[in-house]
């Protein structure tokens, strides 16, 4: 069992610009300084960090530096998120490649975990079709990370065709794909995130803890989910998969939110 720290909430995010014309080219990037970004997260005490697949692409000509960063902190990548459109046929295929590319460029830092967010919204509502297109999907892409030592989960998402519980339950009943839930995403979406955790225990290898007050994600015990419930359940049910800490999108100091976080998973972890 592991416990990170995501790194987009040090910097604003944005997409890289060759997706705009180019499906394969479409990343996920926080706009930050790596090196200096594992810096301030490993002085906090954190061990492990997750990055979007477009910072990780930035050092694919050149690993040794990203490799340095993480000697350096004594930090290690833990995991690697990413999203697609998915139920869009003909732009799949290029979808599909670029995710390769990234599952192919972890093995090379030995990263465990693919999340992986998305499923399109269509202009006029998704279609029943759609959730199996996307399932199927997923399966290609779960499959391909596990022949290559790596576990993909699926993250629910606000702004995605998953993020209700319906919408949860209408994608879990069509694939086997591992669930990586998002408590704060849950509850926006919804859904009481101890009971869907609860129905799909099973899946569950990782973790993204993230708190909500309002419409704003917060620290980690400065929100109204009861995080505390949550953690306790799955520890007292023998998980033993990994957590990841993600305050994006917080308006505070990003600093002061990773410190924050640290300590109040000091009552429950190791960290």
């Amino acid at each position: 069992m592991e416990v990170g720290y995501m790194t987009n909430g040090f910097g604003m995010l944005v997409g890289t610009g060759g997706g705009v014309t180019n499906v394969r080219e479409a990343k996920y990037l926080s706009l930050i300084d790596e090196g200096e970004v594992m810096k301030k997260i490993s002085k906090v005490g954190y061990r492990y960090i997750e990055l979007f697949d477009g910072n990780l692409e930035k050092f694919d000509n050149s690993p040794e530096i990203l490799k340095a960063y993480l000697a350096e902190t004594n930090t290690k990548i833990l995991g690697i998120y990413t999203g697609a459109n998915y139920i869009y046929a003909d732009a799949f295929e290029d979808e599909f490649f670029r995710i390769k590319n990234t599952i192919e460029n972890m093995k090379k830092f030995g990263v465990k975990h693919l999340v992986l967010g998305g499923g399109a919204i269509r202009a006029n509502g998704n279609v029943a079709e759609d959730y199996k297109i996307l399932a199927r999907n997923l399966d290609q892409v779960s499959q391909f990370a596990k022949e290559n030592d790596i576990i993909a989960s699926y993250h629910p998402h606000l702004g995605s065709a998953v993020e209700t519980p319906e919408q949860i339950d209408q994608l879990f009943s069509l694939t086997n794909i591992s669930f990586c839930p998002d408590i704060a995403h849950l509850v926006a979406g919804g859904g009481d995130a101890l009971e869907l955790i609860k129905k799909y225990r099973n899946r569950i290898e990782y973790v993204h803890l993230k708190d909500l007050k309002g419409s704003e994600f917060v620290p980690l015990g400065e929100g109204n989910i009861p995080l505390e419930q949550i953690i306790h359940y799955l520890k007292e049910d023998g998980f033993s998969g990994d957590w990841l800490v993600e305050i994006d999108g917080y308006s505070g100091d990003s600093s002061y939110a990773c410190e924050t976080s640290y300590k109040f998973l000091e009552q429950f972890f190791e960290v």
